[in-house]
């Protein structure tokens, strides 16, 4: 596991670039890479990162670029409460607008469906990246603590009715689609994570209890802490 710790944030974000585009190149033989995005205002200063330094990445293998969800309200995409609506208004709307990236590269899903997991699971069938932001409740995704759908052993995407976190109708990933990312980047920002970061650290901690300890069993784990 990389860890990536310091105080200024600057240094912590071009570092986070650097971890980030080497995930890239890595990737650069696959047909398409799919990145996941966590949608929450606490990883600004990456999204901008990834805004002004997008360009820079050769056309290639930027156009093998997609973008997911790590999970999904489900709301209108208009409404405050979507993840799609944060990241597009942080920087995925510019990207599209500069024709650094295509509005097709964009995957979502279609929540009109009454079988909108399936939809996006056929979208999205495998995720090379992913940017998660870490709760103080440790849920990872809406993969709660001590939920049932820890229990659901699936390689899918699952609906979630009962989230302890308003709203309650949403989309989530899978335990084991989750743990099959090659690239995981969890951000601990701020001193109100400390407690989370130490339960994730913690082996006599059960990801049951502690859903985001989930991401330790990614291949290549990208630790970023901010106090």
């Amino acid at each position: 596991m990389n860890k990536i710790i310091n105080f200024d944030e600057n240094i912590l974000k071009n570092n986070f670039l650097i971890y980030f585009l080497k995930s890239l190149e890595e990737l650069k033989n696959n047909e398409r890479i799919v990145i996941w995005l966590s949608g929450w205002n606490s990883l600004k200063i990456f999204y901008e990162e990834l805004k002004n330094n997008f360009w820079d990445i050769e056309k290639n293998l930027r156009n093998k670029i997609y973008f997911c969800f790590l999970d999904e309200r489900v709301v209108d995409f208009e409404d405050d409460d979507s993840n799609y609506k944060l990241c597009k208004n942080l920087f995925l709307d510019y990207l599209v607008e500069k024709w650094v990236i295509k509005k097709e590269q964009i995957l979502l899903p279609d929540l009109s469906l009454s079988n909108y997991e399936l939809d996006y699971f056929d979208k999205v069938k495998k995720i090379d990246i992913w940017l998660f932001w870490v709760w103080e409740d440790w849920h990872t995704c809406s993969l709660f603590p001590n939920h049932k759908l820890l229990d659901d052993n699936s390689y899918s995407y699952l609906k979630i009715s009962d989230s302890p976190k308003l709203p309650k109708n949403r989309i989530t990933i899978s335990k084991s689609m989750l743990e099959d990312i090659k690239y995981a980047f969890v951000f601990f920002i701020w001193e109100s994570k400390q407690e989370a970061l130490n339960n994730f650290l913690d082996k006599n901690v059960s990801y049951k209890n502690c859903p985001v300890k989930l991401i330790l069993n990614c291949e290549n784990v990208n630790l970023i802490v901010k106090k």
